[in-house]
């Protein structure tokens, strides 16, 4: 059996120019979103990542026509099915954005058991009691799950978490639903903000997004538009860590501040540098990282995304470091593979205890889910000597071509086809 792996050789400085594409949390559920009208929708800045790529396959699988050109994906047409299809469902948990969206538009929606990234427990209780209350009727299969209404209502839905895809699924289904709907305690990520955004070009009615209060007023029909997703803050968040443990001085083009305050803030609290010129945010780090304590949380709070990413800096702090996970229980299969490395990390709960004080050397690694196995290629390029990392496909799902982001910096990282 082939598969891709990165090998990587330690200890290189960064320096160099990254440029950061439209958030792959924000064009997913744009491109869902396209078929709300029959009416061409362009998502510009696309990055070419597997996730959206499978997106454009769904949709393709749907009866709607979905177009790359560059970086921008165009959609148009109505959906002539309903039912997501049963490999594309399970190869990606994105497929579940096209539940609210189909529902406002062809009134059911079928979709098998969707798939993903193994991090826990991500339960769609939150969609479908939303979905409910907007008047759907929801019906479940020993692996899957059956959306009908033949005419959705604006309704006030109480979020008992502040669920990014739950937010996202309510407000597509809504849009087109009779009356005024008001989400409370929606979440309040960027990547909604971009898709309200559009949205709203598309000429829905939809009041309050990025607040934990959002309201939609219905329309009877929206028209074809083209947007611009926010920049990718986990992207960018990524190269940080890497030129964090690394050392160098990296120019980080089209990233967003605004929206990267969680982000930022443990890096600088490690010791590194940050400052914007003309707009461009440039990130520098002498290598010696500080101890610190994070905790995860929904925006504005520090991303969970982040958390891997983030913990292969702290295993090179001087000192002992926190990481407390409180979005997902599951989500520190990175850890086993990091003590591979030489790192001192003990887990208690949802927390794990990282000290930095002993070295991190090369060894053979394996990526079990995204974020996981961005994190071991940070650890992988500040440590002292070769290491392999497999399961490259995770990777490559929120990811563009990482190891050439990173050799185009001075990085030693090269993706190699191996035979297991």
């Amino acid at each position: 059996m082939k598969e891709d792996v990165f090998v990587i050789d330690g200890g290189e400085s960064l320096n160099g120019r990254v440029q950061v594409c439209g958030a792959k949390n924000a064009v997913l559920p744009m491109l869902a979103a396209s078929v709300l009208t029959p009416e061409p929708v362009i998502v510009r800045g696309c990055p070419q990542i597997t996730d959206v790529a499978d997106m454009t396959e769904v949709l393709r699988a749907l009866g709607v026509r979905a177009e790359r050109n560059g970086r921008d994906i165009t959609v148009s047409g109505t959906p002539a099915l309903t039912e997501i299809p049963a490999h594309l469902a399970c190869a990606m948990r994105s497929s579940v954005f096209m539940l609210g969206a189909l529902i406002a538009e062809c009134g059911e929606v079928r979709l098998f058991t969707p798939g993903g990234c193994r991090i826990g427990a991500r339960p769609l209780d939150i969609h479908f009691d939303g979905f409910s209350r907007l008047g759907a009727r929801v019906e479940y299969g020993e692996d899957f799950v059956r959306c009908t209404a033949q005419k959705l209502h604006g309704a006030e839905i109480l979020l008992k978490y502040p669920s990014v895809g739950a937010t996202e699924n309510l407000i597509m289904a809504s849009v087109k639903a009779e009356g005024t709907t008001r989400l409370v305690g929606a979440a309040r990520e960027p990547e909604i903000v971009s898709l309200v955004r559009l949205l709203r070009k598309m000429g829905a009615d939809i009041s309050g997004e990025g607040t934990p209060v959002v309201t939609v007023r219905g329309v009877d029909c929206l028209d074809g538009a083209a947007a611009v997703p926010v920049p990718d803050r986990i992207v960018a968040g990524t190269v940080m860590a890497a030129v964090a443990v690394c050392g160098g001085r990296v120019e980080l083009s089209g990233a967003d501040s605004s929206v990267m305050g969680a982000v930022i803030s443990p890096f600088l609290g490690a010791h590194t540098f940050l400052v914007e010129h003309g707009g461009v945010m440039v990130f520098e780090s002498d290598g010696m990282l500080a101890p610190t304590d994070v905790s995860t949380g929904p925006y504005p709070l520090f991303p969970t995304d982040m958390q891997a990413p983030f913990m292969a800096c702290q295993c090179y702090a001087s000192g002992m470091s926190t990481m407390r996970e409180t979005v997902f229980e599951d989500r520190f299969s990175h850890v086993a593979e990091l003590r591979k490395m030489g790192a001192r990390i003990a887990l208690a709960g949802n927390t794990a205890f990282v000290d930095g004080s002993g070295g991190m050397r090369g060894a053979e690694l394996r990526a079990a889910d995204l974020r996981g196995g961005a994190g071991l290629v940070v650890a992988a390029l500040g440590a002292e000597g070769r290491s392999t990392v497999s399961g490259v496909r995770y990777i490559d799902r929120g990811y563009e071509r990482i190891e050439e982001v990173f050799s185009s910096l001075g990085g030693k990282i090269a993706r190699v086809t191996a035979v297991r």
